[in-house]
């Protein structure tokens, strides 16, 4: 474990547990906070996930006719987290135990966390480069830890976050000490790029009572602009 690594495991753990205070501590508006974070993850989803998605598709050659396989498996971890977002808002959930139903939606979500942070640490990325997709990672955190714990504060407060927290931990060890290729990787990389997909047009494109358009546009094309440079220059 680099010490890049090891600087971008404690800030991710950090923003797990204390994401909601982060938001209230600094100086934006929670506003223009959301919409920066909306912004670099969009940016960040179609400008490196996908390509990256298909570059294992091209690595793992494909054994099905069309070639696809880690495309299907993307649009499964879309089709899972949109099950679980549905079940959230659903008549069923309302009437469960409020705490049995925002432990539903935590538990795929630390799930989620772990896979994400799995990808960060198995990757062989090094220093800046690292560090500044660790940037975007870190703020799609804040964003997915709002979102999951604005309506249930308190038991995100006692539980939750530390759930989070644990699993991004997991996650960061796993993939630190795991294969960084192969099917298993690639599975898992597929699958959590289909999930995050629809946790940022879902959770992070800033709705109308949360946008702040201008801070939205500038984080993105800057973010985009900034990493089509870098991966021009340094070949990332």
């Amino acid at each position: 474990m680099t010490i890049e690594s090891i600087i971008i495991g404690v800030i991710l753990i950090f923003i797990q547990l204390f994401a909601l205070r982060i938001i209230k501590w600094l100086p934006m508006k929670e506003q223009k906070i959301l919409s920066l974070s909306g912004g670099v993850a969009i940016a960040y989803v179609f400008v490196y996930i996908l390509p990256s998605m298909h570059e294992e598709q091209d690595k793992l050659g494909g054994t099905l006719a069309i070639d696809s396989e880690l495309y299907f498996l993307g649009l499964i971890g879309l089709i899972v987290y949109y099950s679980v977002y549905k079940f959230a808002k659903s008549t069923k959930a309302q009437k469960m135990n409020q705490n049995a139903a925002y432990f539903v939606q935590a538990t795929f979500f630390a799930i989620y966390t772990f896979m994400v942070s799995y990808i960060v640490f198995s990757s062989d990325v090094h220093s800046g480069e690292a560090l500044f997709y660790g940037l975007a990672i870190g703020l799609h955190f804040i964003g997915i830890s709002y979102h999951i714990g604005k309506e249930n504060e308190d038991i995100h407060h006692q539980y939750g976050r530390f759930l989070f927290a644990i699993a991004t931990l997991i996650g960061a060890i796993a993939g630190s000490m795991g294969p960084t290729t192969g099917l298993f990787v690639h599975s898992i990389i597929a699958f959590s790029s289909g999930a995050m997909i629809f946790n940022v047009i879902s959770k992070e494109l800033p709705e109308e009572d949360y946008a702040h358009l201008p801070t939205f546009l500038l984080a993105s094309l800057l973010y985009s602009l900034i990493l089509f440079t870098l991966k021009t220059v340094f070949n990332w």
